[in-house]
């Protein structure tokens, strides 16, 4: 009977420990995760695993790196696998099998500005694009031009011209992206006007294969521009990421999508903003929002390129037609244009500069384990300056394909060149 009311007692006492110790961390700011299932993006609401979803938070700092940028709240989104250490640029590699080439050097022609480029695979044929400006950044004039590869991206033919101001009006094409869709190759670009940067109108083109040229199918939204190619939803719409201005001739501030009525590509697309409301504590929008999207059914994770080494991240969970304010996530990017995707594994994929010591001289491949949320493993693509291309140090803007069986990572160095580097799929699958 005392061995009994002993054990009660120790019962008793370990009751009242664990209720104190609730008390005291509801008032000494350590966050406790209640039973309510919440959407994160690492993985669904999962009771069996509640430690990918815990943050605490403990005299007034986190115990867990996130975005500084967004106003602090109950939950943090781990992109980033949490139960595994952010990689150091000094230990990253380069995927096996991986392979580099040089597509354009900018000086070779006349034009001496090349910036953010594009690809796509077409009728077993690759198509690399970009903008080039006579002299500077988006100065005197902006065309867009490319080439093609027939041999698995090793050769390239002569350059080709996709969009020029050919009457002389003063618009400027600035960006190109790709979508191969049913038999038709589509570009779609943004016109500018009136000066660098100010957007009035996105521009559909449509190759000709019969005469190899391409010709206007007229505008599909006001002023929006476009950062990523198109990727089909659910839904059968498609969903494009970019950004937007509040008029036409503005500077496009705003992260924004644009939505399609199906498969009616050529007709009016509907531009939805992503809201800050509010939520940025450094008061600060950034300059440049370019956005990126990973799709999985009806869920939209968006990410939006900041002044800080934090994207900004937004979840639509209704194929984008809504979507949240900023969220508090893990992973860290540099301030630079990043590119998301989906495998033919199933595999995310997210390409981008992260933090390291120069500027954007670090470019990286990050994917998911196959069936799972979490970003867990990272590559680098460049870093530093590469004798092999002579290029370098600097490399940003990627865009990708997926080709028979190999990634093609298209990109800008120095603003100067387009290269590619050509990935094995088998090399970038984690157990």
């Amino acid at each position: 009977m005392i061995q009994k009311n002993k054990f009660c007692s120790i019962i008793l006492i370990l009751l009242l420990f664990v209720t104190i110790n609730i008390l005291w961390a509801q008032n000494n700011g350590m966050l406790i995760l209640d039973s309510k299932p919440r959407f994160i993006i690492g993985n669904y609401h999962n009771p069996n695993d509640l430690d990918e979803l815990k943050i605490y938070k403990q005299n007034g700092s986190n115990l867990v790196h996130c975005s500084p940028d967004i106003q602090q709240t109950d939950e943090i989104y781990f992109i980033w696998d949490n139960k595994l250490p952010f990689p150091i640029y000094e230990n990253m590699n380069y995927p096996k099998g991986c392979v580099d080439v040089m597509i354009h050097r900018a000086d070779s022609d006349g034009y001496n500005f090349l910036h953010d480029a594009a690809i796509v695979e077409h009728k077993n044929i690759l198509y690399a694009a970009w903008y080039n400006c006579p002299s500077g950044e988006m100065q005197e004039s902006s065309l867009i031009r490319g080439r093609i590869s027939t041999d698995y991206g090793v050769t390239w033919s002569d350059v080709e011209i996709i969009a020029s101001d050919k009457e002389k009006k003063g618009i400027m094409y600035v960006p190109v992206v790709f979508l191969s869709h049913k038999g038709i190759l589509y570009a779609f670009i943004s016109n500018m006007e009136g000066g660098p940067d100010l957007v009035t109108k996105c521009e559909v083109f449509i190759l000709n294969e019969k005469h190899n040229s391409w010709n206007s199918n007229g505008f599909i939204t006001g002023p929006f521009l476009p950062n990523c190619s198109p990727i089909k939803m659910g839904n059968n719409n498609f969903i494009m990421a970019g950004r937007m201005a509040n008029s036409s001739g503005e500077k496009p501030i705003i992260p924004a999508v644009a939505i399609s009525h199906g498969d009616k590509l050529t007709e009016q697309w509907e531009v939805i903003p992503l809201k800050y409301n509010g939520k940025l504590s450094s008061k600060e929008n950034p300059d440049f929002p370019e956005t990126t999207v990973l799709v999985d059914g009806a869920n939209i994770t968006a990410f939006v390129r900041n002044h800080s080494e934090y994207p900004i991240l937004f979840i639509s969970e209704n194929y984008g037609c809504t979507w949240s304010d900023p969220l508090v996530h893990n992973f860290p990017f540099a301030s630079s244009k990043i590119y998301a995707g989906t495998l033919s594994t199933g595999q995310n994929y997210v390409l981008s500069n992260i933090p390291s010591k120069g500027y954007r001289d670090l470019l990286t491949i990050a994917v998911t384990r196959i069936g799972r949320k979490q970003f867990s493993k990272l590559w680098k693509i460049r870093d530093g300056y590469s004798n092999e291309l002579k290029s370098g140090p600097e490399w940003s803007y990627p865009c990708a394909t997926e080709y028979e069986g190999k990634l093609y990572i298209v990109y800008t160095s120095e603003k100067h060149n387009c290269c590619l580097t050509i990935i094995p799929i088998n090399s970038l699958k984690i157990d």
